[in-house]
């Protein structure tokens, strides 16, 4: 179901606060998939390519199925377009980041997104911050930094690395700033969804085509059930619930809640890759429950009163 207003509905606070904790936890799963890929050979881009084209089908597909008119104007296509030139350099600035600095501390920087979110609400959308919420906002990426090993003595470091980190955060902070505030809030979710996606894919093949001499071909039948299961569940169903989301609580808490990606990248990392759980792991997942328990406990007197 859509909700097409920009204002934000009490009654529905714990549905928008359900879906962005499903969006930042689908998310996660991006290791479990992309790593036996990348052990393949294949490079970051063409699988970012593969990644946006399948996501792509799969939200045609079921447009198809619910007979979901695609006649989008030029407007909204303009306004798509910025949408996924900042996904896509969101994406690509985490993977090159890898080259740089360890996988952890890229997690780290990338989950700045909230910090860019409360930045730009603050210095171009008049917003407050209130002091739960920058609390929260603390103690949640604290969390995140513990969870991916920033303070390893073993983590690697670089300028170049930290830059485009960063950027991959501030692209994605942008992106979710963006997406509820521009012109097209009463297109469908799913409809919205495969157009970034599309776009995405066009731009990133121009890109593979233009600068690294072609895309590189799926071999192997397990590296196209990762794709496949890439372009669905951290891709497609991620975005979808991302989307939906911020069309019902304020992006700079969806942002936070996000915390649940590198949560779940670390549980399925223990679980089904056989790393290891430490102390400051265990203390960082125990902070980012904590943020959200403030965050819901708030939202929830909020809609009592």
């Amino acid at each position: 179901m859509d909700n097409n207003s920009h204002s934000i509905q009490p009654g529905n606070q714990g549905w928008g606060f359900f879906l962005a904790i499903v969006s930042g936890a689908s998310f996660g799963l991006i290791p479990l998939f992309t790593i036996p890929v990348i052990a393949t050979g294949m490079g970051y881009c063409s699988i970012i390519l593969y990644r946006f084209l399948f996501g792509a089908i799969f939200m045609l597909a079921f447009l198809l199925y619910r007979q979901v008119s695609l006649r989008i104007s030029w407007a909204d296509f303009g306004r798509i377009s910025l949408l996924s030139l900042l996904y896509i350099i969101c994406a690509i600035t985490l993977f090159v980041s890898y080259d740089y600095i360890s996988s952890g501390v890229a997690t780290s920087l990338i989950y700045t997104n909230p910090i860019w979110c409360t930045v730009i609400g603050l210095l171009f959308l008049h917003e407050r911050l209130s002091p739960k919420k920058g609390v929260a906002l603390v103690l949640a990426t604290l969390g995140v930094m513990l969870l991916s090993g920033f303070f390893a003595d073993d983590a690697r470091f670089s300028a170049w690395g930290v830059f485009l980190g960063l950027c991959s955060g501030m692209g994605y902070g942008a992106y979710l700033v963006l997406l509820p505030r521009l012109k097209i809030s009463k297109m469908p979710s799913l409809k919205l969804t495969f157009y970034i996606f599309f776009t995405a894919f066009l731009y990133t093949a121009v890109y593979v085509l233009a600068f690294e001499g072609g895309i590189h071909p799926i071999t192997g039948t397990a590296s196209w059930v990762n794709l496949l299961l890439l372009g669905l569940l951290p891709t497609a169903f991620s975005n979808i619930c991302v989307t939906m989301a911020l069309r019902i609580v304020d992006t700079t808490i969806v942002a936070i809640l996000g915390a649940f990606e590198p949560l779940t990248a670390m549980v399925v990392g223990v679980l089904l890759l056989g790393e290891t759980c430490g102390t400051a792991t265990v203390a960082g997942g125990i902070l980012i429950l904590i943020s959200v328990a403030m965050l819901t406990w708030k939202k929830r007197r909020e809609s009592i009163r």
